[in-house]
């Protein structure tokens, strides 16, 4: 059993990361920070993953059934259904929204008797006090150069044990938001709905394409469904596996990203055992932008790391 002023070991975003750090290849992805890109090599470097092929399919029901393209570009019946898609999305990008500050408000119970199932935490654990103390202010800019202001309260205990618990923290919160906040920049911003085919291959089926780009080891494949959701984005780069499903919300600006489900792999022979994680986002309205009010992250089948975000500003491009 862990004592009470030991933070349980947790590395909580390492398939965030990993995600964003994807972003990277092309030009129209360069919206996560640099310090997130950095935090990716360390994840990779403690967590062993496994991976196997990416198989995506971009669904469309209004295009012709059991009709193979492969190898195609440009298409007009599918550039006139990117061009639709598009339209369907909020984009922080067309809205004029550079980013936000927040105070930012961890549930620290929740987080640390998940990471430790089976051990009783209580509301007053030393740990669950210390961290309650410290005030913390995300300055989220999705353009890159996000940071976290984490300040403990005066006289807190600078003992050993406390300095460990408030240290791990502080890189667990600014960790998940960071990796968070390139995962949901991604699919906020409008660049993941091309303009056009231009540059992928296409593939159409029964009911359905496949949009896919790659080289030198690096690959992207997005999946639509048949009325144009973006449900699944494969990527692939310096051998891992990120497979992510989203899901929407409608909303009378357009379609927010409310789910991600995360699945990671490196890819070897043989595979070994796929990293799953799951996060869920609820919206405030600020200054007319919709931004995160509650973050909700799972990672396998019992962490959980919960935080609210209040007394936000917004930052206009």
């Amino acid at each position: 059993m862990r004592s009470e002023t030991e933070m349980p070991a947790f590395q909580p975003v390492s398939p965030l990361i990993a995600l964003a750090e994807s972003r990277e290849k092309e030009a129209q992805y360069l919206r996560v920070s640099k310090e997130s890109m950095n935090m990716f090599k360390l994840q990779c470097a403690r967590v062993r993953l496994a991976a196997g092929p990416v198989l995506a399919v971009f669904l469309a029901a209004t295009l012709h059934a059991q009709t193979s393209t492969a190898g195609q570009s440009g298409s007009a019946a599918i550039d006139a259904l990117l061009a639709k898609a598009g339209t369907m999305y909020y984009s922080t990008a067309k809205a004029g929204l550079a980013g936000f500050d927040c105070a930012v408000h961890p549930d620290w119970h929740t987080l640390i008797a998940s990471a430790d199932p089976g051990t009783a935490v209580s509301n007053s654990d030393s740990r669950v006090t210390l961290l309650n103390g410290v005030a913390i202010t995300l300055h989220a800019r999705l353009n890159g150069g996000s940071t976290l202001d984490w300040t403990p309260a005066a006289g807190s205990a600078t003992d050993a044990d406390s300095t460990s618990v408030l240290t791990q923290g502080h890189q667990n919160t600014d960790q998940t938001l960071l990796g968070f906040l390139g995962m949901w920049t991604r699919f906020m911003d409008g660049s993941l709905v091309p303009a056009n085919s231009s540059g992928f291959d296409v593939t159409q089926g029964p009911s359905t394409f496949t949009l896919h780009k790659g080289s030198n080891g690096w690959e992207k494949t997005e999946v639509f469904s048949s009325d144009l959701l973006l449900e699944e984005v494969d990527l692939i780069e310096v051998g891992i596996s990120m497979k992510t499903e989203p899901t929407y919300k409608a909303t009378a600006q357009g379609l927010l990203v409310e789910r991600f489900v995360e699945h990671i792999q490196q890819m070897g022979n043989p595979p070994g055992p796929v990293q799953e994680a799951r996060a869920g986002v609820e919206y405030q309205t600020i200054a007319g932008f919709p931004i995160p009010r509650q973050l909700n992250y799972k990672e396998g089948g019992t962490t959980m790391f919960n935080m609210s975000l209040d007394g936000c500003t917004t930052v206009r491009q």
